[in-house]
């Protein structure tokens, strides 16, 4: 996946991200579009997604269309 790219992300995937209180953690409620903006390791995703960057693990995001 390239920076910019649309993902789908399902219903139930677990969001994180770390703030300077500590950890916060989202469950998705319903399926969600983000945007993908790197891959932090080889297993973790940093997505844009509900107005915030989050992390998330890669077997959980899903690209919205296909590259030619």
């Amino acid at each position: 996946m390239q920076q910019g790219d649309l993902v789908h992300i399902p219903q139930g995937v677990e969001l994180w991200c770390e703030t300077e209180r500590g950890m916060r953690l989202r469950r998705t409620e319903r399926p969600t579009v983000g945007v993908y903006l790197s891959e932090t390791s080889q297993h973790i995703y940093q997505v844009y997604a509900n107005g915030h960057e989050w992390k998330l693990k890669r077997r959980d995001v899903y690209p919205m269309e296909e590259r030619c």
